[in-house]
C-alpha cells in the first residue's frame, strides 16, 4: 500500500482493494489509518514546488491514478464498514429476542405471574420499532461523522470530502478526458464512489457521469460507468429516476445498449435487468429498447434479455400484457430494425400471452389501431399490426370481435402482407370457431360464416389492390409486374398476328388463289431457271428497243415499226419455269404458313 510498489500496470489495483478491505476488517481503527494512507498517496501524487522541478506539470500519472483509486476506495469502505455493524447489531437483537422468548415460555411453564406478559411482549416485539429506528439513526450519524461532504455544527469536513473538489476538476478537465485511459478511468470511478457517499452531491454529478459515458472512448471504463450507474440507481433511485430515459439508452447520453462493443451492451442489459427485478426502476416505455436486445448479435447479450423478459412474465400481472401496445408503437416506428427482426422480437413477446381474457383485449387493441396504420403513408404500420395480429390464438368471441370491426381494417387490404396475415388469422379460425357449439348445426354454421367472411374479405382485397395499383399508375409509379404484364400482352399480339398470317397464307395457297413468284423462285431451282428466262426477255426487248431508236434517228422518214420479236431461247424458259411455279404452288404455301407460325 505505497505509491511506489513494484507491481506494474493494473496488477496494483486489485491488490490495492483487497488491502483496504482487509484494513477495515481488522484494524482497530481503521478510519485513522485509512486518512494516513490518502496522505500518503496525496503527497505523492502532487508533490510540492519545492520538490519538483517543473511546479505542477510534473505531476506523475501513474502515482495519481493510484491516489484517486485509494481515494474512492477508502470513500466507498466506510459505507460498507457501518452496514455490517449495523448487521451485526441486527443479529444479536433477533438473538437476544429468542433468548427471551425462550424464558418467557419457561416461566408460564412454572407459572410465573409475569411470564404470560413477557411472553405477550417477545410475541408482539416490543421495542424492536424503537430499537430499530435508533439504529437506523445512528447508523447516519456515523456515515456524516466519516463522511461529511459539507462541514456542519460539531460536525467537521471529512478527508474524503475534502478531496472531491479535486476528483471533479479533473473528470472534467480536457487534458484528463483526453488524456490516458487509466487515468481517465480512475478519476471517474472515484467520482462515483463519492456520488455513492452522498446524494445532494450524486444529484449535482450526474450530468457529468453521463457526459463522460457518452464520449468514453475505452470499452472497459464504459461498461465500469454502466455498473457504477446501476449503484447509484439502487442507493438514490429518486436522484436517478429523472434520467432514465439517458440510462435506458433512448437519447444521445448514455446510449449504451446500443454500444459498438458486446461487453459493454451485457453490462447494460445485466443492470437495467437487475433494476427492474427488484423494482428499483419503474417498467416504462423504455423498455422497448431493452427489447430489441432480444435479437442481439450477440448471443449473451439476448440471453440476459430473455431471461428479463421471462422473469417479468412471471409476475403477478403479467407486465408485458400491459406493455405490449407500447413496444408495439415503438418497435414499429423503429427505422433502423427490419421486418424480419421485428416480427421475431414480437412473436416472442406475444408467447408470454396466454390468457383468454388477455388476448381478446389485445386483439380488440390491436383492430382499433387500423383504424390510425390505413391512413399512414406507408404500409409499414398496418403490416406490423396485422402480423402481431395473427399470431394471436383468437377465441370464437375475439374472433366475432374482428369480424364486426370490418371497417377498421377493411381500407388496409389493398397490401398483400396485410391480406396475407389477416388471411391467416381467418385460416386459424377455420379450424376452432364454433368448435364449442353443442349441434352439428351450430358448428355448420359457424363454418359458412367464416368461409362467408373469407369470401368477402379476398374480394374486397382484390377490389382495394386494383384501385390501389390504379392510383398509383396514375401517379407515375411503376410497378415490378408491370414489365411481365407487357410481356403477355405482346405474346398475344404475336400470336394473334401469326394467325392472322396462317389464315392469309392458306388462302394464297388456294389453287385459284394468287401466287408469290418470288418465293418459288428463292427455294426451287427451276423456278430460278423461269426467272432467268424471263430476265433474258426483258433484255432482248430493250436491245431491240435501243435499235429501233437509232434508226429512227438516222431515217429521215419515219418507217413502220417492226413486228415484235420473240426470243427464241427464252420461250421455252418461259413455258418451263411456268410449269414448275404450278407445281410448286402448295409447296409455297405450306412454306409461308410455317414462317407465319415463326
Amino acid at each position: 500500500m505505497t505509491p511506489t510498489s513494484c507491481l506494474p500496470g493494473r496488477g496494483w489495483y486489485p491488490c490495492a482493494e483487497q488491502s483496504i478491505a482487509a484494513l477495515y476488517a481488522l484494524h482497530p481503527d481503521p478510519e485513522g489509518a485509512a486518512a494516513d494512507i490518502v496522505r500518503s498517496f496525496a503527497a505523492a501524487a502532487f508533490p510540492t514546488p519545492a520538490e519538483s522541478e517543473n511546479g505542477a506539470s510534473n505531476v506523475n500519472a501513474a502515482f495519481l491514478s493510484r491516489f484517486l483509486f485509494v481515494l474512492g476506495e477508502v470513500g466507498l469502505r466506510p459505507l460498507v464498514h457501518v452496514e455490517g455493524l449495523a448487521r451485526a447489531v441486527r443479529r444479536a437483537r433477533v438473538d437476544r429476542d429468542r433468548k427471551a422468548t425462550e424464558s418467557a415460555e419457561a416461566a408460564a411453564a412454572k407459572g410465573d405471574d409475569n411470564s404470560e406478559e413477557a411472553a405477550l411482549a417477545a410475541a408482539l416485539g416490543q421495542g424492536s420499532v424503537s430499537e430499530d429506528l435508533h439504529l437506523d439513526n445512528s447508523r447516519e450519524l456515523a456515515e456524516t461523522e466519516l463522511l461529511a461532504f459539507k462541514a456542519a455544527k460539531g460536525v467537521g469536513k471529512g478527508i474524503v470530502a475534502a478531496y472531491a473538489p479535486v476528483i471533479v476538476a479533473l473528470c472534467g478537465h480536457p487534458a484528463v478526458a483526453e488524456g490516458h485511459a487509466l487515468l481517465r478511468g480512475a478519476a471517474l470511478a472515484a467520482l462515483s464512489r463519492l456520488m455513492a457517499i452522498d446524494g445532494v452531491f450524486c444529484e449535482e454529478h450526474l450530468a457529468l457521469i453521463f457526459t463522460r459515458l457518452r464520449r468514453e472512448s475505452d470499452r472497459g471504463t464504459r461498461a465500469a460507468l454502466m455498473v457504477a450507474l446501476g449503484d447509484l440507481a439502487f442507493r438514490f433511485p429518486n436522484a436517478v429516476e429523472p434520467w432514465t430515459q439517458h440510462l435506458y439508452g433512448v437519447r444521445e447520453w448514455g446510449n449504451s445498449l446500443h454500444d459498438s462493443d458486446a461487453g459493454v451492451r451485457q453490462h447494460a442489459v445485466t443492470v437495467l435487468a437487475h433494476l427492474v427485478l427488484n423494482d428499483m426502476m419503474k417498467v416504462k416505455g423504455h423498455i422497448a429498447e431493452m427489447a430489441r436486445c432480444l435479437e442481439d448479435p450477440d448471443p449473451r447479450v439476448a440471453s440476459v434479455a430473455r431471461l428479463l423478459f421471462h422473469e417479468l412474465s412471471r409476475k403477478h400481472g403479467n407486465p408485458i400484457y400491459n406493455l405490449l401496445p407500447d413496444l408495439l408503437s415503438r418497435l414499429s416506428g423503429d427505422d433502423q430494425l427490419t421486418p424480419d427482426v421485428f416480427q421475431k422480437i414480437m412473436t416472442r413477446l406475444l408467447g408470454f400471452i396466454d390468457k383468454d381474457r388477455q388476448t381478446e383485449s389485445l386483439a380488440d387493441k390491436f383492430t382499433n389501431r387500423f383504424a390510425e396504420a390505413a391512413l399512414a403513408s406507408t404500409p409499414k404500420p398496418a403490416r406490423d399490426v396485422a402480423f402481431c395480429l395473427s399470431q394471436l390464438s383468437l377465441s370464437d368471441k375475439a374472433f366475432k370481435k374482428f369480424m364486426d370491426g370490418w371497417k377498421m381494417y377493411e381500407p388496409a387490404l389493398y397490401d398483400k402482407e396485410v391480406y396475407a396475415a389477416l388471411n391467416g388469422v381467418v385460416a386459424k379460425a377455420k379450424k376452432s370457431y364454433g368448435g364449442k357449439s353443442k349441434s352439428a348445426d351450430g358448428a355448420d354454421g359457424a363454418k359458412q360464416q367464416v368461409e362467408e367472411f373469407e369470401q368477402k374479405m379476398n374480394a374486397a382485397h382484390v377490389e382495394r389492390y386494383e384501385s390501389w395499383r390504379t392510383q398509383k399508375r396514375a401517379e407515375g409509379h411503376v410497378f415490378d409486374d408491370d414489365y411481365e404484364e407487357r410481356l403477355k400482352a405482346a405474346e398475344a399480339q404475336a400470336l394473334a398476328e401469326a394467325e392472322a398470317a396462317a389464315k392469309e397464307a392458306e388462302e394464297e395457297a388456294h389453287p385459284l388463289g394468287p401466287l408469290d413468284g418470288e418465293t418459288a423462285t428463292a427455294e426451287n431451282p427451276e423456278a430460278e431457271q423461269a426467272e432467268e428466262a424471263e430476265e433474258a426477255d426483258e433484255e432482248d426487248e430493250e436491245e431491240e428497243e435501243e435499235e429501233e431508236e437509232e434508226n429512227d434517228e438516222n431515217d429521215p422518214e419515219p418507217s413502220p415499226a417492226p413486228a415484235k420479236k420473240t426470243s427464241k431461247r427464252a420461250a421455252p424458259k418461259a413455258k418451263k419455269a411456268t410449269e414448275a411455279v404450278k407445281e410448286e404452288a402448295p409447296t409455297r404455301s405450306s412454306r409461308r404458313a410455317l414462317r407465319a407460325n415463326r
